[in-house]
């Protein structure tokens, strides 16, 4: 009998301290006081600065075509966000490829609190950042798997850990000098976590004032279709873009 209680609680303290071992520290990721204006932080070189975005066009990350512009508002643990990544992603990346479309990415971190600690929204955006700032050739491949299905994580879960976003990262092309910097941190939190916090009071607000992911702009204007029809979206840029 003492020894099953000793076991027991022998096992309770080794759950104890993985539980420990794999908790997120916020105050080590996020960015400290008050929500900051784009100004007074770190943005990617590849980032529109009045913006804060990505934009993705033929002439390569971070450069604007002359065709129609597609703006999308992404959290990376936002389920629906994941829903219209993979039903439409691969049409975006075509349009931007052929049609000379510039799809505009807004990486954005408004469900860090339904990620059970894990502060995943901004650890993903965070490697966005990273990711567009010093490998931006990977940039639309690393978001893509981001939001893949099998790995984009649940709501409500802790999200990815640091070792499966480096993991992730380096799998579709990112160099290893740069997966090492994806936890970088400074003393207002990681590398981009100003970004992450500066961009997502900027989504436009839908008509009953909320501002929620994924939202999706042609042309600046909020487009309403049912992204998760294939081809419905691609319709829409296309009619925008004769």
């Amino acid at each position: 009998m003492v020894l099953a209680v000793l076991g027991l609680v022998a096992s309770i303290a080794f759950a104890a301290v993985r539980a420990r071992e794999g908790r997120v520290n916020a105050a080590d990721v996020l960015y400290p006081g008050d929500t900051p204006a784009l100004t007074e932080v770190t943005v990617p070189s590849t980032a529109d600065p009045t913006t804060g975005a990505i934009p993705v066009s033929a002439a390569g990350v971070g450069e604007r075509g002359d065709g129609a512009t597609v703006d999308v508002y992404l959290d990376p643990m936002c389920p629906w966000c994941g829903v219209l990544e993979r039903t439409n992603g691969e049409d975006l990346a075509e349009l931007v490829a052929q049609d000379g479309v510039t799809v505009v990415y807004h990486p954005v971190a408004i469900l860090d609190d339904v990620s059970q600690g894990g502060v995943y929204s901004t650890r993903a955006v965070n490697a966005l950042g990273v990711v567009a700032d010093r490998a931006p050739e990977a940039f639309p491949a690393f978001l893509t798997a981001l939001f893949a299905e099998g790995t984009q994580p649940k709501e409500g879960t802790t999200g990815l850990d640091d070792d499966a976003l480096a993991s992730l990262a380096g799998d579709v092309g990112v160099p290893d000098d740069v997966v090492e910097t994806l936890t970088a941190r400074t003393d207002s939190g990681r590398t981009f976590a100003g970004w992450a916090a500066a961009t997502a009071p900027l989504i436009p607000p839908n008509s009953s004032g909320r501002a929620v992911t994924p939202t999706v702009l042609i042309d600046g204007q909020r487009w309403e279709g049912d992204f998760t029809v294939p081809g419905t979206l691609r319709a829409a840029i296309e009619s925008a873009h004769r």
